[in-house]
């Protein structure tokens, strides 16, 4: 049994105003709907919440990524994002980038998303909730093998699919007091089981996986990684819209990591001859090592790459083969620890 409310969606309205109203968040992040597009919001006033779509399937970024330093003590900030954007919450809060208590993490049901300019373009034929395959449109590649598209994870979660109407549900206590200190909430006692929608997302997350491998086979070559990487400028993009990679001080900002003038010509006697700009390979494998624990396989790197490398071909997929050495799903349990901060007798046994 779990504590609940089924508001609908014309509900969900008054419910984020609720929680402002009462005191439950002195914020909230929600995404709003803005001519054709989609965009988050941060709000403090209730009035200010005019057209809040937390199902709209847009993807311009992984908002968690906006929330990194996010330690303040003595105010609680909602975030209503989706699933891959609520992992990426809790692992920021793993590795200390966010102060738990000073957050209620509010997760929604995805059935998948599009790029933000894709969506904007066909947003009238695609609506504010997702409901089968558009024509002409197609998911973000990281969608197409997302494992986890419902609202379970985080403090609320606002649920449709396998349910008769959309419904807040609290996750714990925390979920629970914040829903409780909204006024006219009927909250009620009720079983909620979405084991076996949970086993079909899974299945065909992995279906769709499995189809990204085959496609990652073709460049699991050094030759071929260096020609898909080929267009690369080193720009960052990826690095720095990826919600876990959060080094402060990142080696390809440092002389050695990103070498100018005089410094390549140096280099450039060293070895002969030398690319510009240098170490594009050197850069996405150094990422690939630092971020293939806590990769929540948003593609926010894909998106945000000017270039449009198919980099969900080489972080989420090649990501996933480590998280599954350690049987670890980032982001979907927040007591569980992080694989490289503990130790184990037997991790190291052949797999």
């Amino acid at each position: 049994m779990v504590k609940c409310v089924e508001v609908g969606d014309a509900g969900l309205n008054d419910l984020f105003k609720g929680l402002l109203s009462s005191g439950a968040v002195d914020g909230l992040v929600v995404p709003q709907k803005s001519g054709k597009s989609v965009i988050y919001t941060l709000i403090a006033d209730p009035e200010k919440i005019k057209n809040p779509v937390p199902f709209a399937p847009s993807f311009g970024f992984n908002a968690a990524n906006s929330l990194r330093k996010w330690l303040i003590e003595d105010k609680i900030l909602g975030v209503v994002f989706k699933p891959c954007e609520a992992r990426a919450v809790n692992e920021l809060i793993k590795l200390e980038q966010i102060n738990p208590d000073a957050i209620l993490l509010i997760s929604v049901d995805c059935e998948g998303t599009f790029k933000n300019e894709d969506y904007t373009a066909n947003a009238d034929k695609i609506g504010d909730k997702l409901t089968g395959n558009i024509e002409g449109v197609e998911l973000r590649a990281a969608c197409t093998m997302c494992e986890t598209k419902l609202g379970e994870i985080g403090d609320l979660g606002i649920a449709y699919m396998g349910l008769g109407g959309t419904t807040v549900i609290a996750l714990n206590d925390k979920g629970e007091a914040a829903l409780s200190k909204v006024e006219g909430l009927a909250i009620e006692d009720k079983e909620i089981d979405r084991s076996s929608l949970k086993a079909e997302i899974k299945s065909a997350g992995s279906a769709g996986r499995e189809t990204l491998k085959k496609e990652l086979e073709r460049v699991n070559e050094p030759l071929k990684l260096l020609e898909v990487l080929n267009d690369c400028i080193v720009c960052k993009n990826c690095r720095d819209m990826c919600p876990v990679c959060y080094c402060k001080e990142c080696f390809f900002e440092q002389p050695l990591g990103n070498p100018h003038g005089g410094d390549l010509l140096h280099i450039a006697d060293t070895r002969g001859d030398v690319r510009i700009p240098p170490y594009s390979l050197f850069y996405h494998l150094t990422r690939a090592y630092h971020v293939c624990v806590t990769c929540v396989s948003c593609g926010a790197c894909e998106d945000a790459c000017p270039k449009g490398l198919p980099l969900t071909l080489i972080y989420p997929v090649v990501a996933k083969n480590v998280q599954d050495v350690f049987e670890y799903v980032p982001g979907t349990d927040l007591e569980e620890p992080l694989p490289l901060t503990t130790y184990e007798e037997d991790e190291l046994e052949p797999r």
